[in-house]
């Protein structure tokens, strides 16, 4: 079975039945569950979905209260009688919530790196993780399994596009990356604020956007003709065949490069963006 077959199965090929759609990469086949207190269970520390909903946990525990939980989380032991989830953190909170002391569970090995592949696949799926938390889980896995963004978008059935936008957001200031948490703009909106190159003015571009209530394609009108976002264009016209080898670069790195006429630019964001790099031109 190809890999991304295995990232697409849901929990069903567990535990039976049609739950909501988690990624199996790597588990054995399902055993029938049993329960466990819900005191031993720990969350999934690779979990890259950082706001739960409050009330949609509220409502989903008064649920429970009512009829239990039918479908079992999946756990992993953690050591000390402990376990920690790989997939239903949702509705272990919610359990917790509704006050229950022992919930169903199917108990799986998984190694660490797949924890972060199912979570993230997990929420996919269900549509839950907002845009930088699906942007930094791509960033994740890229750099756990060594992937090009072009591997990490065939493994989640995604265009490598789709993946390239997501992950791109994480090149934004940190005050505009929560403000797309947050909800306040959109991920339309934080494209559009990747072409202003200077951080100053790229942040009163926010503040407008907010004050202004601007639309996306109002914005994009802007942002094209400001000073700011001319600044950052080439002033000369890219080769088409540099554009290709800058392309195939960022595909075999993960990171976005450029090429000029005296040099190859690799930045990168931080310790571990840059140990993928070496690792990929074979220097460590």
């Amino acid at each position: 079975m190809s890999q991304i077959k295995r990232l697409g199965m849901g929990l069903g090929a567990l535990i039976g039945g049609e739950p909501e759609p988690v990624a199996v990469a790597a588990l054995k086949p399902a055993e029938a569950p049993g329960t466990m207190e819900i005191n031993t269970i720990r969350p999934n520390p690779y979990q890259p979905r950082s706001e739960f909903d409050p009330k949609e946990i509220e409502s989903l525990a008064e649920s429970l209260k009512k009829d239990g939980l039918l479908q079992p989380v999946v756990v992993r032991p953690a050591g000390a009688g402990f376990y920690q989830l790989v997939a239903g953190e949702r509705r272990w909170r919610a359990a917790k919530l509704a006050g229950l002391a022992r919930i169903p569970v199917i108990i799986r090995e998984v190694e660490d790196k797949k924890m972060l592949e199912l979570a993230l696949v997990e929420n996919v799926q269900r549509r839950d993780l907002n845009p930088m938390e699906k942007a930094r889980a791509f960033r994740q896995l890229m750099t756990l399994n060594s992937w090009t963004q072009e591997q990490l978008a065939d493994s989640l059935g995604m265009g490598r596009p789709t993946v390239a936008n997501f992950t791109r957001l994480l090149d934004l200031p940190l005050e505009v990356q929560e403000a797309v948490s947050r909800g306040t703009i959109t991920m339309g909106h934080a494209r559009a604020l990747l072409a202003i190159a200077q951080r100053g003015p790229m942040l009163q571009m926010l503040k407008k956007i907010v004050t202004d209530d601007l639309s996306v394609r109002a914005l994009e009108k802007i942002v094209t003709t400001s000073p700011a976002a001319a600044s950052s264009k080439p002033s000369k016209k890219v080769e088409p065949w540099i554009q290709e080898f800058e392309q195939k670069l960022m595909d075999k790195l993960g990171v976005k490069v450029s090429i000029t006429p005296d040099a190859i630019v690799v930045p990168y964001s931080s310790k571990e963006q840059l140990t993928q790099v070496l690792r990929r031109l074979d220097v460590i």
